[in-house]
């Protein structure tokens, strides 16, 4: 199952480190997450299975899984951290997501 993270937390700086080691992070474009991409990207020098990609948050869920689509190949799930599934729901079915649960964070859609 390939899983891509999307985080919409405003200071994710604390847990990027761990969740960028085992899947690409979609990040938040927030101060503080700037700056934790930052010292990701560094890292991924050393360690380049990681991948930090900042996006500026907004309503337009289709357009962000849209994007997410064009740059991560085969995308089976995404797990959502601090945003409401039902801000999202209509386009992840859209996009091929049907199955959906909430987490302790946020929530998880699979096709």
């Amino acid at each position: 199952m390939r899983l891509v993270a999307v985080v919409f937390a405003e200071d994710f700086s604390a847990d990027l480190e761990r969740l960028s080691f085992h899947t690409p992070v979609w990040l938040a474009d927030t101060p503080a997450n700037h700056t934790a991409a930052e010292i990701a990207w560094q890292r991924a020098i050393e360690w380049p299975h990681i991948s930090v990609t900042l996006f500026r948050p907004s309503d337009d869920w289709s357009a962000l899984l849209h994007q997410i689509a064009l740059q991560e190949k085969s995308v089976d799930a995404i797990d959502v951290i601090g945003a409401p599934l039902a801000n999202a729901r209509a386009a992840l079915i859209e996009a091929g997501f049907g199955r959906v649960e909430e987490t302790a964070q946020g929530f998880r859609a699979r096709r």
